[in-house]
Order: structure tokens, then sequence, then C-alpha cells
């Protein structure tokens, strides 16, 4: 089914007209001009980033009470992203390169001032959050770096180094370390006066919840598989959580409240029998009692939901999808009186256009355009569609369209697969999508098994099956040839990290479907990948165990890892191959890309090479991601 502002949207797509001049290269580059719009709790400010001139962003304040706007002064800092933590406070990130990266600090808008240092320029951690009751408490997490304590912390702003010779300070302002079950940390959770409420723990091997009713409490573990049920907020009682859950008889994860003391799920509140919960938020303000007001709930259909759970916020929906219809509107934010949102609306030409709405007098604020330099009539939108793979599974998947050729050809198709596997593309405004269509290529992206978001025989019974997943993709590929949608002489598979590994098992085991395919960062060899995680499992036991429980050892099960690593299958491959990876990756090892390069020399497979140096596990430098976009547009067009 398709929604009503999809199917204007989409008729909208097919009279645009197909002579419109292509956008350069650096238009999909560049940052938006309004980002992260965010409203404090006590509703007097909006803040947001826009482009800075070093490589992020700089931070911007509206005053709702005088209207007016300010950028504020970060001492030449270079702002990573903030967020609120009261009515007048926020958090600030910052680097300022190359002496300082990741520096966090406390920006007081109403004094106009820093009120305090979180962290130095060799003062590394995770913050977790600010402790309301007392504003210089926050809790951080500590990693082991050899030089003291790891763990939750509560860390004190008003504590200073000691200047004793030989002393190492990295943990001058420790306050308290937080008493935690013994373990391998694997996640935080805090309520809305950021106090810490429930931890995950990897031990005895097995990923455990912890739950405690109050920051004094003891510690309760709750009878929890991580592949079942999902912690998503608490609420007023300390004896109650939002949880999704799996349960034997649901297709598909579902909305509960549980008690702790009966370790009762009580009857579901909302279900999707397509679309799981798993992934679901919910958006929460505190009241001026210190109480949880909850919202609404967010999740992924094949557009994005919020499912009002407020009488007075289900009001504030209908009014503002009245003055914009045919337009996904989304609330982000509001203030704990509900009188002013922070409101994304998009039709999918553009990223999300934000709009102030005041609910007393129905007047809307808008910000800047995010893109004006893109003519919105001429970018692409994303058609969620369905297919059906060989053993009859049903999936979902997106089609984006270029603008009609003026020969009347079909489009030629570039397939993106998305990276994980256990993450989903969502409905939106993709900038490489629309990079793509802009070139005149049709994109597909599919959610193939194993993808977060959908209903158990989706998300969960395959989750490790990567032949299964190549095979969904290609399946995909063949529904949209089948309805002569693309060029079936004309296909290209692109992806990165996994997206990677199925683009070049793409062109290895399907070898006379596509005409070229480009791998970002991508993992060929699963024998590697093991062994790489076997190295990093002093810090992370849990991810090495689960990859040898649920993929088997390879000294064992050779066989299986012959069968889905493409990296002993390039023999095969006929399609030329542009492999891309930078060299400070830590999540897959770029030996991965340069053992794939030997073997496609070997086997004389035609491909090309583009390393970063600087590059991570995908693009930070902007000048780097043109340079990949502007090698992409050129081996496409030569393959295609």
């Amino acid at each position: 089914m398709i929604t009503a502002f999809l199917r204007i949207v989409l008729l909208l797509s097919l009279t645009c007209a197909g002579a419109l001049a292509r956008p350069p290269v650096g238009d999909f580059v560049k940052r938006p001009a309004v980002s992260a719009v965010q409203i404090s709790e006590g509703g007097r400010y909006v803040a947001f980033l826009t482009p800075s001139n070093a490589h992020f962003f700089d931070l911007n304040v509206y005053d709702l009470q005088t209207r007016s706007a300010k950028k504020f002064d970060m001492g030449g800092d270079d702002v990573l992203g903030f967020e609120w933590i009261d009515a007048d406070r926020m958090v600030v990130y910052s680097e300022n390169r190359p002496d300082t990266r990741g520096r966090m600090r406390v920006v007081d808008i109403k004094g106009d001032k820093v009120s305090a240092n979180l962290s130095s320029r060799h003062h590394y951690f995770q913050l977790v959050s600010s402790l309301r009751r007392d504003e210089k408490f926050f809790v951080a997490r500590f990693f082991d770096d050899g030089q003291g304590s790891q763990g939750l912390a509560v860390i004190n702003t008003r504590l200073r180094p000691a200047t004793m010779a030989g002393q190492n300070n990295a943990r001058y302002n420790v306050h308290e370390w937080l008493d935690l079950p013994k373990g391998e940390h694997h996640g935080t959770m805090t309520d809305l006066d950021g106090e810490v409420r429930l931890v995950s723990i990897y031990c005895g091997k097995k990923l455990r919840f912890f739950y405690r009713a109050s920051a004094k409490a003891a510690w309760i573990e709750l009878p929890f598989d991580y592949e079942m049920t999902d912690v998503i907020g608490f609420t007023n009682d300390p004896d109650v959580l939002w949880v999704s859950h799996y349960s034997g008889d649901a297709t598909s994860s579902r909305l509960h409240r549980y008690r702790v003391s009966q370790a009762d799920f009580g009857p579901p509140l909302y279900e999707d029998a397509r679309y799981s919960l798993s992934e679901a938020s919910l958006l929460e303000v505190r009241t001026a009692t210190g109480q949880a007001r909850t919202l609404a709930l967010h999740y992924h259909r094949d557009v994005p939901a919020q499912l009002a759970l407020d009488a007075e916020f289900a009001a504030v929906q209908k009014a503002i999808n009245a003055r914009l219809p045919g337009r996904l509107n989304l609330i982000t934010s509001c203030d704990r009186e509900l009188k002013n949102f922070a409101v994304s609306s998009t039709s999918g030409r553009e990223p999300a256009r934000y709009v102030i709405y005041q609910h007393a007098t129905g007047e809307f604020l808008p910000l800047p355009e995010p893109t004006p330099w893109f003519n919105a009539a001429a970018m692409s939108v994303m058609r969620p569609m369905k297919f059906t793979a060989r053993d009859g599974l049903e999936l979902d998947g997106y089609l984006s369209l270029p603008a009609a050729s003026a020969d009347g050809r079909k489009p030629p198709l570039v397939v993106y697969p998305h990276g994980g596997p256990w993450v989903r593309d969502t409905w939106g405004f993709d900038s490489d999508v629309q990079f793509l269509t802009s070139r005149g290529y049709a994109v597909f992206q599919p959610n193939y098994r194993g993808s977060t978001g959908f209903a158990k025989a989706v998300s969960k019974d395959d989750d490790f099956e990567f032949r299964k997943m190549h095979d969904d993709v290609t399946d995909g590929v063949r529904h949209l040839v089948a309805h002569g949608l693309v060029d079936e002489k004309r296909l290209a598979i692109y992806g990165g990290s996994f997206g990677g590994y199925l683009a070049v098992a793409g062109v290895a085991f399907e070898p006379t479907l596509y005409q070229c395919a480009v791998t970002f960062a991508g993992v060929f060899d699963w024998k590697r990948l093991i062994k790489q995680s076997w190295s990093q499992s002093d810090d992370d036991e849990f991810n090495y165990d689960r990859l040898m429980q649920r993929l088997g050892d390879p000294a064992q099960q050779e066989d299986r890892f012959l069968t889905m690593s493409p990296i002993a299958h390039i023999a095969a491959v006929r399609a030329p191959v542009l492999v891309v990876h930078g060299k400070m990756d830590t999540v897959v090892d770029y030996r991965q890309s340069t053992k794939l390069l030997a073997e496609l020399s070997a086997h004389r497979v035609p491909h090309e090479k583009l390393f970063f140096d600087t590059e991570f596990h995908g693009f930070s430098e902007r000048e780097n991601y043109q340079k990949f976009l502007e090698t992409l547009e050129r081996f496409l067009a030569q393959h295609l």
C-alpha cells in the first residue's frame, strides 16, 4: 500500500522534466544549511546547527521570547553536536583540530557562557547523562586505557586536577564510581533525571540485563533474552518498564508494560504484524514536577510512523498535519508545557525542513531551507515496494527513479544494499540515492532478511544466513527486471560494510547479472573477520563469542565459510570492481580490501582502488567524500 502523501509525490515525479541540469557533485557533499533542531524543555530556546567554516558546524540559538537569533561563540571550536540538559543549559561536543578532538563543555544559554568543562585536551570518556539532583554532577563511562579504573562514574565539574609530579589525572573529576554487576559492559539506560537504571552486562557467556528501581536500589537481573526483548523506556512507576517483546504467539515484537516484581509482560498494548517495535523509541518530556510524560511512540513502517499516546499531543499532530498536507510531519521535540514544537517536515524530495509550531496561536516559525541549492522538483522520491524471495518470504524495499529519459529507454539500475546487516533502510531523503538518480540511474534499496524492524520471519529467523541475504538481493533485482522497470543489460551493485560484502557477492555468485560492482569497507573473507574479532576480544568478548556461536568455528566448518565468502570465488567474477576503503578503519580491517585486490589481480579481473589514509569506517571529511562520488560517477558511467 502507498500512503496518500506518497501518491502525491509519486505523481509529481512522473511529471518532472528530464532535461533539468544535473547538480554538481559538490552540492551532494555540502552539509545542510540547518540541522539538529531541538527545543529546550522550558520552551524559550530553539537550538540548531549550521555549517561552519571548518569541518563541521556552528551552534545557533533562537530566542522565542525576544524573537532574536545568535551564533554562539565556542572560542574557535568546531561543533560536532549538542543536547539540552535542562531549560537553559546544554552539553556541546566540539573539536579544534589538530590540538583537540572530542571536547565536551556545558553551555549556559541564558547566561551566555561556558559554565563547565567536562573534558579537556587529554581527557576522554563517553558522557552518559546529566544528573538532575545536582547540576554539577554528570554520569560518564570510562574505558580501560591502562591509566586508571574503568566503568560508570559520577563526575563533578567543580573538581580540579591535583598538580603532583608524576600523577596521572585522567580520572581527576570522579566523584564516585557506580557499583555495577561484574562483567563486560555493553549498554546503559538512564531515566529523565539522568539516573542509571539499566545496564547490559556480558558474563557467563550470556548478555544479561540488570535493572534498579532508583539510584540507591539494588540491581535485579531481568529474565530477558536479548534477542527477544528490548527495553525502550521507563515509566513513573519504578516497577514498570516500557518494552518491546517477541512473545511465543506473536509474528512480530509488540509494545508491553513489563512489571518487574511479577516478571509479567501483561497484554500487548500495540502491535504491527509486519513491522517490529524492537527499535521503537518514545517521545517524552519531563514535567515541572519531575514526572515523565510519554507523548508518542515512534517506529518505522514503509514510512516513519509517530503514534500519539497522549490526547493533547494527538490534537497537536492533527493540527500540524492539517496545515502541512501531503507531507510527512514528525514532531522531534517540544517543551514540557506542550506549547512549542519542533517539526520535521518533508515531501521526500528534500532533507527535513524544520518549523517551530506554537500551538496556542497556530503560528509556524519556519527555519531556513536545509538545501536551497537543490531544485526540489528535480529530486527523486523513494517508492516503497514489496517483492518475494525464492523461498516465498515477502520483503520490503525502496525504488527511486530518475527523471524519464527523452528517448524512452528504461533506466540503468544501481542496487544499493545497506550495511549491518542488522539495520534497515528507511524512507526519506538520502544524499547518495539522490546523487545517483540525478545521474540517470534508478536505485534499489532492498531490506533483505536479517534487516531489523520487521516481523520475526524477516528480522530474526535467518539473521546470520548471509548467502540467503545475497539471494534476497538477487530476487529483488529480478523482480524489477521482470516488471520492466529497469534495463536488465545495465545493472550495477554498490554497498558499504556488509553492503560491500553483498556487492562483491553479487558479482561472484551471479557472474552474468551485473555489469560492475563498487565496494566500500566491505567484508569478503569471514575467516579473517573472525580472526580480527578474536584480536579485539579483550574489549569485546561478546561480539567474538556471538560470531563463533552463530557463524561457527572456521577451523571446523571450512565449507560453510568458503560458501559464504566471495574471496574464494573471485575466479567467477567477470564484472569490473571498484574497491574503496579507509586505512584507519577499526570495524573492518582494510586488509580485507587489499586481499580482495590481490585476488582480483591474480584472476585478471578489471578493477580500480581508492584508499583514504585519514578515513575510518565511513566518510568524515567532505573532501574525501567528494573525491569518492566523482570516482563513483566516472566508474558507473564507464561500465553502464
